[in-house]
């Protein structure tokens, strides 16, 4: 048990209420990191046991090793655990229906009756957010809910909604093909610090800033002007364009360009929600009239 001040793993077994098994399972997944003594046993400490009553819980929750991984790591836990929730919201709904389907098979097993049941029912349950968190499991499937999702609140319930929807989680699914690993490890350190700032809160701030802009933009771009101008002259600076910033930039225009962005994800988008097409023309005049106040602008954004 004790040597001195030191805790073995049957201590901790005890403390923790886990097998021997899983402690060392959860240390293999780099969950725990006890202290290693000279003759190879491990040394647990009162932060591990902790660590480890931690895991235990989200465990009960049903929460998978990597997601647990990425809640012990957050400096915001509860919105690390709520995307949890939300992704597991979404399968209790799913399995009302499954159990529906299950009941219907057992009473006549008809295979071609609950297949076409579940496409139909996927489309009714589900808005066209959550199945693309559903299409794409983790922080990416979330990071997508989070940019778009405010547009994608509907469900797909014409023909011309499910192609683009089909086209979308094609290109989606194949788009790795075309990012630049400088590029993912950029966007996805960029997902993890606005989690610190609260991800949600984030992006309804940022969209409220676009909104005001774009209901009033010649008063907002009157209003901004000179914060404008010093942040163009900014971008124009050495210290700018030689900054991973602007090298990231710099392959985010390409990558776009190269990938079919526009062409499959953006036009597609667009048939699934009149309000992302309604808020792309919003953004075409407004960016109409700043280029107009800022001509030299499109320069500096690479637009010519």
């Amino acid at each position: 048990m004790f040597r001195g001040d030191k805790m073995l793993i049957k201590e901790a077994c005890r403390k923790s209420n886990l097998t021997k098994k899983a402690i060392e399972y959860y240390e293999a997944k780099g969950l725990i990191s006890p202290g290693i003594l000279e003759n190879g046993y491990r040394d647990y400490n009162e932060e591990d046991i902790l660590t480890l009553k931690e895991i235990s819980v989200l465990r009960k929750c049903e929460i998978g090793v990597t997601d647990i991984k990425n809640i012990l790591r957050s400096k915001n836990k509860s919105a690390a655990l709520a995307k949890c929730k939300y992704v597991t919201e979404i399968r209790l709904q799913r399995l009302q229906t499954v159990q529906q389907c299950m009941g219907n098979l057992i009473s006549s097993y008809d295979i071609e009756r609950e297949f076409d049941y579940l496409l139909s029912h996927d489309e009714d349950l589900l808005t066209i957010k959550e199945r693309l968190v559903l299409a794409f499991p983790g922080d990416y499937g979330l990071f997508l809910s989070l940019h778009f999702g405010s547009f994608l609140y509907g469900i797909i319930d014409t023909d011309d909604k499910r192609k683009a929807y089909d086209e979308i989680i094609d290109y989606l699914d194949s788009v790795e093909l075309y990012l630049p690993s400088e590029l993912s490890d950029y966007l996805e350190e960029t997902f993890t610090l606005n989690e610190r700032l609260n991800v949600e809160q984030f992006v309804d701030t940022t969209n409220k800033a676009m909104a005001e802009m774009l209901n009033n933009t010649n008063d907002y771009l009157t209003q901004h002007h000179q914060e404008i101008e010093e942040y163009h002259a900014y971008l124009k600076s050495d210290k700018f364009l030689n900054s991973p910033v602007a090298a990231m930039q710099r392959k985010l225009r390409d990558f776009q360009k190269q990938s079919g962005y526009y062409e499959r994800l953006v036009d597609n988008l667009k048939v699934l929600s009149p309000n992302y097409a309604k808020y792309l023309t919003e953004g075409e005049t407004a960016n109409e009239q700043f280029f107009r106040i800022f001509p030299n602008s499109k320069d500096i954004y690479g637009l010519n």
